[in-house]
């Protein structure tokens, strides 16, 4: 009898939230018997942050992924060794556990480009402690591609049944305009019917927000949707995908929440992750597609002002680990 696949969990960010909820969602593996999780991340740090949330479970240092016990109740660990508790202040960025959490990824994503581990799941990092430990990456994302070689790849949020891509991110506004571009715009639909069709939804229906308010209303308050963003949808059209559009951004998702669509490309950042964090903060997933392999993680951040409490949710974490295991079962 084959074994449930193992998923690599990184801990994040030391100082934050991710030691605490990585404990406490593993603390109950009964509901999750399809799949066996292994934490990249320290043992100290972990029993520590057990400690702060109250619990005593019991931990399973493994060396290969492949040893991961499932089922047992005891909390599975690749102990990496790379910071103790006496190094660092929970709750503010510093260049230590910035440091420690771009290890945790890198030996996560080795250990899955070699066929040890079906995907990764990520605890939330900073940025600014990336920064001060020297590490010049903005995000998850950009290592993921660098690391697996990655060129055409894309950040979609998941909540409710409805995933999101964006066709601009970490930009300014004045800087997201000038790319909106038909290609671009075209990518992210593929690259979303694409993630769709991965998490089990086939055939998607999908929509294409607007750039400017009402879409534009027929070129009177911008011309983008009519030079860029419906030629992308028409050649989409033309490719056999299902999508409407464009949309006034500030309609289409209450229409794709209702049902009528399963997946959104939105053009900005805030168009799309201020609908989707105004429904529901704590249990969105953010998905990477386009890499070779499997990368899902929690929708937030470190939550500094949280951190080592002991109250942080864990439902974002919980559903980024399920929609792992989705998209290895219909890979």
């Amino acid at each position: 009898m084959d074994r449930p696949p193992v998923f690599l969990l990184t801990m994040g960010d030391p100082a934050g939230i991710g030691p605490e909820i990585a404990v406490k969602a593993l603390c109950y593996p009964a509901e999750r018997h399809k799949y066996r999780i292994a934490v990249v991340g320290d043992l100290e740090v972990l029993q520590k942050a057990a400690e702060v949330c109250g619990l005593s479970p019991s931990f399973n240092i493994v060396h290969v992924p492949g040893d991961a016990a499932g089922g047992d109740g005891a909390i599975n660990v690749l102990d990496m060794r790379e910071i103790n508790t006496s190094q660092f202040t929970p709750g503010i960025p510093q260049a230590s556990c910035g440091r420690a959490a771009y290890r945790y990824i890198i030996k996560a994503i080795e250990l899955t480009m070699d066929g040890e581990a079906a995907g990764v799941v990520t605890n939330p990092i900073s940025k600014e402690s990336l920064k001060l430990a020297g590490i010049d990456y903005p995000g998850h994302t950009e290592i993921f591609a660098d690391k697996t070689g990655t060129e055409d790849y894309s950040m979609v949020f998941v909540l409710d049944g409805v995933a999101v891509a964006h066709v601009t991110t970490h930009v300014s506004l004045r800087g997201a305009i000038e790319l909106i571009t038909k290609d671009r715009v075209l990518k992210q639909i593929k690259l979303l019917h694409r993630s769709l069709r991965g998490l089990g939804i086939d055939p998607p229906r999908m929509a294409a927000g607007g750039l400017n308010p009402h879409a534009g209303e027929n070129g009177l308050f911008g011309d983008e949707e009519i030079r860029e963003i419906a030629p992308a949808v028409n050649e989409a059209r033309g490719l056999g995908i299902d999508i409407a559009g464009p949309l006034p951004p500030d309609t289409v998702f209450n229409r794709a929440f209702k049902g009528e669509f399963n997946g959104v490309v939105s053009m900005l950042h805030d168009h799309g992750f201020v609908a989707l964090k105004s429904r529901d903060f704590d249990r969105g997933v953010n998905i990477t597609v386009g890499l070779p392999i499997i990368r899902t993680s929690v929708g937030h951040g470190t939550a500094f002002d949280k951190a080592w409490k002991g109250t942080a949710s864990t439902a974002s974490l919980i559903s980024a680990m399920d929609a792992a295991s989705n998209m290895h079962a219909f890979s």
